[in-house]
């Protein structure tokens, strides 16, 4: 199989799409929310908590041709978050959005980014309202690449056509089960839940490194579980003997700089981590300061396209330092996953994309895209045009998943 992508200069990718984009205009009519809730027969346990069911909050953007573009929200915690951040996007979001026009998406993000600070801080929840923004940011670059007839990473100047993959999602209770239905599947790497207590997360492990050919990577997650270095530094220290590609999330995102900087002094594992920090500028600084060998925004939590480029484009992941390298975190539907891989392809491809092993009909089933990872582990990118996903709701409800729909 040919390489995945085509890398142009990074500090061009935002410039060059905004460039294919000078002098068209687009008006935004209606904005729809998707809630998709899928029942699912075992929870998924994380360090911090439960998902009893599988979340997916779809946006839905109309302009006035009548072409549409989808972006996801990401909605796993709390149990009725989609609910919620759907209510925002189909009223206060809708509100500002109907009528809009605009060249380009990052017009649409600066203004929603500047209209709705003080709301959160009235409210105390700017995240929320992050994670909202980042969805209607990937609606609209979809919509964009739609009406000019071409995949999303195309018009961004980056010719991809797959990604690499590791199954992730994997407690330490399950391994056996969920590794051989990843390995079945042709995934070659894997990342393993820890934080669950030594004994239970060394058994995993093992079971784990049993399973998988040695040369095979093989991750952990520790889903923020250890309050401070040197509690964090015990626990990895005690699994040093499994050939770790990295540990995620050792540590809570509100860990200052200096923590990561004395946890990396005290292990020998890289470092993995940004899904959870707060603020762009938090995800710039550690960016740009390299304190994660593995850096991993979500597109759906914060930036979207626009936000996350403006970021990376100061550096070229694909160049010689492997200091920092992209891998984007996702743990929710079929939508935010195909942009998650788009947003790997224009950032240089060198990282993996994150793709949940649990049971999940919103991820395997919304639309036609064949997630088994083919040559050398890796996970072809949608066939059609923008990001490549046009949900299939007749599909969802034919398999159970309960489908609500919003209009603002």
């Amino acid at each position: 199989m040919k390489p995945a992508a085509q890398t142009v200069k990074q500090g061009g990718a935002l410039d060059a799409a905004e460039q294919r984009l000078a002098g068209q205009i687009y008006e935004i009519r209606h904005i729809e929310a998707i809630i998709l809730r899928a029942k699912i027969d075992v929870p998924v346990q994380t360090s911090f908590g439960t998902m009893y069911d599988r979340p997916a909050l779809l946006v839905q953007i109309t302009d006035a041709d009548g072409c549409v573009g989808y972006g996801e929200v990401w909605c796993n915690f709390p149990s009725g978050g989609a609910e919620y951040k759907a209510g925002l996007l189909v009223n206060e979001f809708a509100y500002w959005l109907k009528g809009r026009r605009f060249s380009s998406p990052a017009e649409i993000f600066d203004g929603l980014t500047a209209a709705f600070q003080v709301l959160g801080l009235q409210t105390a929840d700017p995240g929320t309202l992050l994670q909202v923004i980042a969805g209607v940011d990937q609606a609209l670059w979809d919509l964009v690449a739609r009406q000019q007839g071409e995949k999303l990473c195309d018009l961004f100047g980056v010719h991809g056509n797959s990604v690499k993959a590791y199954a992730s999602g994997i407690h330490p209770k399950e391994v056996r089960e969920r590794v051989q239905i990843a390995q079945d599947r042709g995934f070659l790497s894997f990342k393993v839940k820890v934080g669950f207590g030594p004994e239970i997360d060394k058994a995993g492990l093992i079971t784990a490194r049993e399973l998988i050919e040695g040369q095979r990577q093989l991750m952990i997650d520790a889903n923020q579980a250890w309050k401070s270095p040197q509690e964090a530094a015990y626990n990895i220290n005690a699994l040093n003997g499994f050939d770790l590609t990295w540990i995620e999330e050792p540590l809570w995102a509100s860990a200052a700089q200096e923590d990561w900087q004395i946890l990396q002094s005290m292990i020998n594992v890289p470092l993995a981590a940004g899904e959870n920090l707060p603020t762009l500028d938090a995800v710039g600084s550690f960016w740009k300061k390299g304190l994660f060998s593995f850096m991993q925004p979500d597109i759906g939590k914060i930036g979207g396209f626009t936000g996350l480029l403006r970021i990376f484009a100061s550096f070229n992941t694909a160049g010689p330092t492997k200091k920092r390298v992209y891998c984007p975190h996702w743990l929710g539907g079929m939508v935010g996953l195909a942009a998650s891989a788009h947003m790997l392809t224009i950032v240089g491809d060198a990282g993996f994309l994150e793709v949940d092993v649990n049971e999940n009909p919103i991820r395997e089933k919304l639309a036609d895209w064949d997630l088994r990872p083919s040559g050398g582990g890796r996970i072809n990118l949608p066939l059609g045009n923008g990001i490549g996903i046009v949900p299939d709701l007749v599909a969802m409800r034919e398999y159970g998943v309960d489908v609500t729909t919003m209009s603002g």
